[in-house]
């Protein structure tokens, strides 16, 4: 495949993989070079949104002694992780939590000691909804809401029940074409969009299902198709044998900016904001390494650089000297959302929200993509006679809604709000807000594009990347993939030297991570992924449309 760093030899006989392990022994060597005269490993990270903070804690817990650096553009870290509190209301302006099955996202949570803060979203927020002819009618959870469904037809219901006799396909899909074939064009109209929307506020005709949903794609793989392990799950949790399904998971008193907070704590003076790179150039001297350089400072050195900017910043860094992963990289597109947040006193509503909140389902005459009902997941969000709902609008398919004016965005949004629920006067509090470049967009090809940047990057010692552009968007596949890149940068140190570099006991990475994947979870971790997460209906995209509540 062209692009793919799997597909053959250049023309010097060495593959690219040869290039990329030469490329490491060099850094190796320079590092090396540093260790006998005394320095210390200096580290570098470029961005402090999750990706970046992680990545930077993962490094300096296992090796306290190096010199390790945080640069931030903005003048507060955690990038979409922020937050907003007044009267009585407290609200995620991004994710508001992560899936419990995520094992990197609780390790690094324990690790800062956040352990006894968590809390899972709560029993009421089990149910979901789909808006659809002006109603929200419930996502079917098992065998009998499904008959009873009115969301699909009898001759609808009879091609989704056939899923199992589908072939898997041989190539990529789009996430509408995947469920088209496996479930029927109807499933397809019906669910296509809210999954999408409800993760990466993509377009589901574009939307790569095996970039984006690579565990779908698992599980028609090797379980199947979807509904064999649907039943499989319930079985297993029938018999005792498996955990319920995954449950999202958020921090007690201040949301997910208790994580961020954290990590920023752990780093102290490390991390600089207001602190925006301009460039990357190659240090001069024998020594080798980089200079990251900022506007009005002095340029930090560093043997390794770890870039976790966003995709169009990130090509801006390499392009000097990477000009063709930098194309790469400038041509991920970012979906823009907007947040619009409502608090009601819950004596002016007709109807109180339940469950954790609905998804549109097209083509409702609405430009809202879904709501959040954030006082029914996390009630401590609200004050006790007080009920919080978060609206996400915008997305890949309606960018101009970022573009209202916030009065309007509001207005649009209590419009919605008064539909369902019956508001009988505006709400008491509010809060609006944009985040232009919110969700990079996974197109076909994704996969592909990201193996061979990656293994580009590889053969320039000392440069590494990460972040939402490659392996997922979701807050745990973030951190994992912060701890896939401080993996490579511990795997390079401690190469150079003999000695262990890490605390003994120390949390941090594992150093066997292959370069350009994710870091794959060990065998005891993957059983209780599966025992917990058996079911995917239960993860039907709202599974992540909490992390997707950016």
């Amino acid at each position: 495949m062209p692009g793919d760093p799997q597909s053959g030899r250049a023309r010097s006989g060495r593959t690219r993989s040869d290039r990329a392990r030469s490329g490491r022994e060099r850094a190796g060597f320079r590092a090396r070079r540093g260790a006998v005269t005394g320095a210390r490993p200096r580290v570098a990270v470029v961005g402090a949104g999750i990706t970046g903070l992680t990545a930077a804690v993962e490094v300096l817990s296992a090796l306290p002694g190096a010199e390790v650096t945080v640069l931030e553009a903005e003048p507060v870290a955690g990038g979409k992780i922020a937050r907003h509190r007044a009267d009585g209301y407290t609200v995620d302006l991004g994710p508001n939590g992560f899936l419990d099955n995520g094992a990197d996202t609780r390790a690094l949570a324990d690790a800062l000691g956040l352990g006894p803060r968590l809390r899972p979203a709560a029993d009421a927020a089990r149910e979901r909804f789909l808006l659809r002819g002006g109603r929200l009618l419930p996502l079917p959870l098992g065998a009998a809401s499904f008959a009873a469904s009115p969301l699909l037809g009898p001759a609808a219901k009879a091609r989704v029940l056939a899923e199992p006799l589908v072939r898997p396909a041989a190539g990529e899909e789009t996430v509408h074409a995947f469920l088209a074939r496996r479930f029927g064009s109807r499933a397809a109209a019906l669910l296509a969009a809210p999954l999408v929307h409800g993760v990466t506020s993509g377009d589901p005709w574009t939307t790569s299902l095996d970039a984006a949903f690579p565990r779908i794609r698992a599980l028609e793989r090797d379980r199947g198709g979807l509904l064999l392990a649907a039943l499989r799950g319930r079985l297993l949790r029938a018999a005792g044998r498996a955990g319920p399904p995954p449950r999202l998971t958020g921090f007690a008193d201040g949301g997910m900016r208790v994580l961020v907070d954290a990590l920023t704590r752990r780093l102290g003076e490390r991390l600089l904001t207001g602190r925006p790179v301009t460039a990357l150039r190659p240090a001069p001297g024998p020594d080798g390494g980089w200079l990251v350089e900022t506007a009005g400072h002095e340029p930090v050195r560093a043997d390794h650089v770890v870039v976790t900017v966003p995709a169009p910043a990130a090509a801006r860094l390499l392009a000097p000297r990477l000009p063709g992963p930098a194309r790469t990289l400038a041509g991920v597109r970012y979906a823009p959302v907007r947040v619009v947040s409502v608090g009601y006193r819950r004596r002016d509503l007709a109807v109180l929200p339940r469950g954790f909140g609905y998804l549109t389902v097209p083509p409702e005459p609405t430009r809202i993509l879904g709501v959040v009902h954030a006082s029914v997941v996390f009630p401590d969000c609200a004050p006790p006679d007080g009920v919080l709902l978060r609206a996400f609008a915008g997305g890949a398919e309606d960018p101009g809604f970022a573009e209202l004016d916030a009065d309007e965005a509001v207005a649009a949004v209590h419009r919605d709000v008064t539909a369902l629920f019956g508001p009988a006067a505006g709400p008491e509090f509010r809060h609006d807000h944009v985040w232009p470049e919110a969700i990079p967009q996974y197109t076909p090809g994704h996969g592909a594009r990201v193996r061979a940047l990656l293994d580009a990057v590889a053969g320039v010692p000392g440069l590494h990347l990460a972040g939402a552009a490659y392996h997922g968007v979701a807050v745990n596949e973030c951190v994992r993939d912060a701890r896939r890149a401080a993996s490579e940068v511990l795997t390079a140190l401690r190469a150079a030297v003999p000695a262990p570099l890490s605390r003994g006991g120390a949390p941090g990475p594992r150093d066997d991570t292959p370069h350009h994947t994710p870091r794959p979870l060990p065998r005891h971790e993957e059983k209780q992924r599966d025992r917990h997460d058996p079911d995917p209906l239960r993860t039907d995209g709202t599974d992540r449309s909490g992390r997707r509540e950016r």
